[in-house]
């Protein structure tokens, strides 16, 4: 039975730009958070500069791609002015691309990498798009403006949907309860889809997050993660991000954990399940957990 789980890959494709990468073994996207207020890093890399280094090293560590964040989505935080945003991403963006199209190579092997752009900014999106990005990653699944379904059809951006109930501020403390949490988050994921494609974004681009730990208790966190096959049923990729999360201190015997190995953890229990990528912050800890696991496979 544990050879069979091993051996049958159950991930789908991702189209990003012009290439469909097959994703059998799953992609890692790494975080780069250039915000003083970052939950993780506490703000280490919020200065261009230093978020750009930090990105050549996650890229030395093995991540595919890059996922730039300029404003927080921890409980609680506060958000920030569009022009703040688009002045902590965009260098960072556009300098990244540049060594994109440069020929990326730490071991002398030019290869490729992507640039994501964590935002629920229309405007945002559409600048660091015209830099050189290639995926839209919205915590919102494009809810929180209402420009953005738009933007993703007109940019012609890979895009991720990624669930949530509430809002930044108070999505531990104020969100409708799940009757069940798998179905409703599929669903709503689903409704956000449709009106990609109505627009005529390309399936292939389209890629689902159920959103561990956004608007939903420890428990919902948990049926989601033991889930991650039961999203793949509409045929788009899947990608899980629950690397450092909250909830992980919830669980008995972790609640002092500094919540590194649990998320080794999840990742292969994401990818066992089918995930496409996982996002995380330890980009050489995922990476060493999925060359073992693919050494297993093979």
């Amino acid at each position: 039975m544990f050879k069979e789980v091993l051996d049958h890959s159950r991930s789908l494709p991702w189209k990003i730009g012009n290439k469909v990468l097959p994703c059998k073994t799953p992609l890692i996207m790494g975080i780069v958070n250039v915000t003083p207020d970052s939950f993780f890093d506490g703000g280490k890399h919020n200065k261009p500069d230093a978020a750009y280094e930090h990105a050549l090293m996650l890229l030395e560590q093995g991540a595919e791609i890059l996922d730039i964040g300029g404003e927080s989505s921890r409980p609680g935080s506060a958000p920030v002015s569009l022009q703040e945003e688009l002045d902590r991403v965009c260098p960072v963006v556009e300098r990244l691309a540049a060594l994109a199209k440069s020929g990326y190579s730490s071991d002398g092997k030019p290869r490729e990498f992507y640039i994501s752009v964590d935002t629920v900014k229309a405007k945002v999106a559409e600048e660091t798009m015209k830099l050189g990005a290639h995926i839209i990653n919205d915590i919102s699944a494009c809810a929180m403006d209402p420009n953005m379904l738009q933007t993703v059809a007109d940019t012609k951006a890979a895009v991720v949907l990624n669930h949530i109930r509430g809002n930044f501020g108070t999505m531990q403390q104020d969100f409708k309860p799940y009757t069940n949490v798998v179905q409703e988050v599929r669903e709503e994921l689903l409704s956000q889809v449709k009106k990609l494609l109505d627009l005529g974004v390309e399936r292939e681009k389209i890629c689902i997050d159920p959103g561990i730990g956004f608007g939903k208790t420890a428990q919902d966190n948990i049926d989601l993660m033991k889930s991650t096959e039961e999203f793949l049923k509409d045929g788009y990729p899947v990608l899980i991000g629950t690397s450092r999360k909250s909830y992980i201190g919830k669980m008995p015997g972790l609640e002092t954990s500094d919540r590194l190995i649990p998320t080794v953890t999840a990742g292969i229990v994401a990818v066992l399940g089918g995930a496409s990528c996982i996002r995380v912050h330890d980009v050489k800890e995922a990476k060493e957990s999925l060359l073992y696991l693919e050494a297993l496979r093979t």
